[in-house]
């Protein structure tokens, strides 16, 4: 199975176009609509608790309006873990440190991310 495409935010969070500017995608379709702060009326309490936890320690600039259903996931299988974390299926664990890898939730995926901050430059404020 071929590697999944990083998507181009992600890329330019780690800072992977500003060495090589040519690799942006400009036909990658964009999403505008940001990221709701509440969570799903659907949801019941111990998954709304867990949205805004993940949603809380996801890396910031990274979660847009089209990731709502992956937090879903996330969230509705963490309380599922920690709830019964014994008796879960190996299969549902995998899938949710598979999901949270996804929105940057995992050692691993945090640390290819990198967030470009720009020079400070002392004269910005007078």
């Amino acid at each position: 199975m071929a590697r999944p495409r990083t998507a181009t935010n992600i890329l330019e969070a780690r800072g992977a176009f500003r060495k090589d500017p040519q690799r942006k995608r400009p036909n990658e379709p964009k999403v505008d609509s940001a990221f709701p702060a509440k969570p799903p009326a659907h949801l019941d309490a111990a998954e709304r608790k867990c949205w805004r936890e993940v949603v809380r320690i996801a890396p910031a600039g990274v979660l847009t309006g089209a990731d709502i259903v992956t937090v879903e996931i996330v969230a509705r299988l963490l309380a599922e873990f920690r709830d019964d974390s014994r008796g879960m299926q190996v299969a549902r664990i995998t899938r949710l440190t598979s999901e949270m890898g996804k929105i940057g939730l995992s050692p691993s995926a945090r640390a290819s991310l990198s967030v470009y901050k720009p020079d400070e430059n002392e004269f910005d404020d007078v």
